[in-house]
C-alpha cells in the first residue's frame, strides 16, 4: 500500500471512529423496488461446468454435483437496504412480492433493521439462479412483480416516506419494463421535497433499445443527483471499448461530461467519482461476488449521507464490499467491523 493510501485509510479510519452510532438512525434511505430469492451456485470453471453439463444433456439428463450452493436475499434494491441499516442507516425498502416472498423478507430484511411496512403481498416472488464462474456471474432471473412495479403501484403513504427520506434509490430498471417512468417519476417528486435521488440501471445489455430513452428521460435529467454503475453498465452508456484503467477511467469522465448527475463508478478493481479514484482492497479469499456492488452502493451512500470526501467516500465503500466478499456466505459488515477491517 502506498503512502497516499496508507493516509487515506487512516484519515477514514478516524473519520469512521467518530461517528455517533446513535444518530445514524436520524438518516432516511428509501430504496425501490427489487427483492428476489437468489439461489447462488458457485460453479468453478466455465469451460469445464458447459463440458459436463453437455455430457449430462447428450445421456438424455442427469445430476451434476455441485456442493458450493447458497440461498440468499437478492435484488438491487433489497441488498442496498440491508447493507444500510447493518451500518446503522434507517432503511426503508418498497415493493411487491408474494404472501412468501413477505415472509423471506421479514427474514432476510425486516430482522436486519429495514423497514418494509411499505411492501405490497398481492404479487409474484422474484427469484434468481446466480452461476458463479471464477469470479464472473451469469444470472437466470423471473422477475415476478418486479418486471411491472410503476410509479402508479406507489400510495400516498409511500410517497409520504420517500419525501421524508434522506436519499430515494432507484434500482433494477433492466428487469423492470416500467423503470424509465418510475425513475422520472419518482425523482421529480423527490426533488421538489428537497431529496437526494440516486439511480442504479443494473446491466442494460438486454434492454440495449431502450437505452436512448432512459439516457434522455433519466440519466441526463436534473433530478438525478447520483448515478452509479460498473463498468460493463458504462460500456453501454459510453464508446468504452478496451478496459484498462486508463481508458475506464475516461469513459466515465466522458460521460460525467455530459450528465449533471455525479458519475459514481465501481470495478473489482478500483472505484471513480468526481476526478477521484480509489484502489479495490486486496482480499485473501473472495467468495460470493454476487451483490458486491450493491454492498459498494450502500457504502458510497453512507459517505454521502456523511458527507464524507469523494476518496474518503470511495474507500469506505470499497472497504465495505471487499469485507462482504471476503466472507463465505457474505457478510453484510457493521460499522464496527469496518473498523475492524480498516485496522488490518
Amino acid at each position: 500500500m502506498s503512502q497516499a493510501a496508507e493516509d487515506l485509510t487512516k484519515r477514514v479510519f478516524e473519520r469512521v471512529t467518530q461517528i455517533d452510532e446513535q444518530e445514524l438512525q436520524d438518516f432516511h434511505v428509501t430504496l425501490l423496488p427489487d427483492f428476489f430469492l437468489d439461489h447462488i451456485v458457485t460453479a468453478g470453471g466455465f469451460s469445464d461446468t458447459m463440458e459436463r453439463l453437455r455430457k449430462l444433456y447428450l445421456q438424455g439428463g442427469g445430476n451434476l454435483l455441485m456442493n458450493k450452493q447458497l440461498i440468499l436475499s437478492g435484488g438491487n434494491a433489497a441488498n442496498t437496504a440491508k447493507a444500510l441499516a447493518k451500518l446503522g442507516v434507517s432503511a426503508h425498502f418498497i415493493g411487491k412480492t408474494s404472501m412468501v416472498g413477505f415472509e423471506l423478507l421479514k427474514f432476510f430484511l425486516e430482522k436486519n433493521g429495514v423497514d418494509i411496512s411499505r411492501v405490497k403481498t398481492g404479487g409474484k416472488l422474484a427469484t434468481t439462479v446466480a452461476l458463479e464462474f471464477e469470479g464472473r456471474n451469469v444470472m437466470l432471473s423471473d422477475a415476478g412483480s418486479v418486471e411491472d412495479f410503476s410509479f402508479d403501484c406507489l400510495d400516498e403513504k409511500d410517497l409520504e416516506v420517500i419525501a421524508s427520506s434522506d436519499i430515494v434509490c432507484v434500482t433494477n430498471w433492466t428487469l423492470n419494463k416500467e423503470g424509465t417512468e418510475l425513475a422520472e417519476k419518482v425523482f421529480s417528486f423527490a426533488k421538489k421535497r428537497g431529496v437526494v435521488t440516486f439511480f442504479d440501471s443494473g446491466d442494460p445489455s438486454s434492454r440495449e433499445k431502450d437505452v436512448v430513452v432512459l439516457f434522455k428521460k433519466v440519466v441526463s435529467n436534473r433530478n438525478l443527483d447520483i448515478f452509479s454503475l460498473n463498468e460493463n453498465e458504462l460500456r453501454h452508456f459510453t464508446n468504452l471499448s478496451a478496459y484498462d484503467k486508463d481508458a475506464v477511467v475516461s469513459a466515465a469522465q466522458s460521460l460525467q461530461d455530459k450528465i449533471t448527475a455525479r458519475v459514481d463508478l465501481h470495478t473489482s478493481r478500483f472505484s471513480y467519482s468526481n476526478g477521484a479514484t480509489v484502489d479495490s482492497f486486496d482480499v485473501p479469499t473472495v467468495g460470493v461476488s454476487t451483490g458486491a456492488g450493491d454492498t459498494w452502493n450502500a457504502g458510497n451512500i453512507f459517505g454521502e449521507l456523511l458527507h464524507f470526501g469523494d476518496d474518503e467516500r470511495l474507500l469506505f465503500a470499497n472497504a465495505v464490499a471487499a469485507y462482504y466478499v471476503s466472507h463465505i456466505p457474505p457478510v453484510h459488515p457493521s460499522l464496527k467491523n469496518i473498523v475492524a477491517f480498516l485496522l488490518q
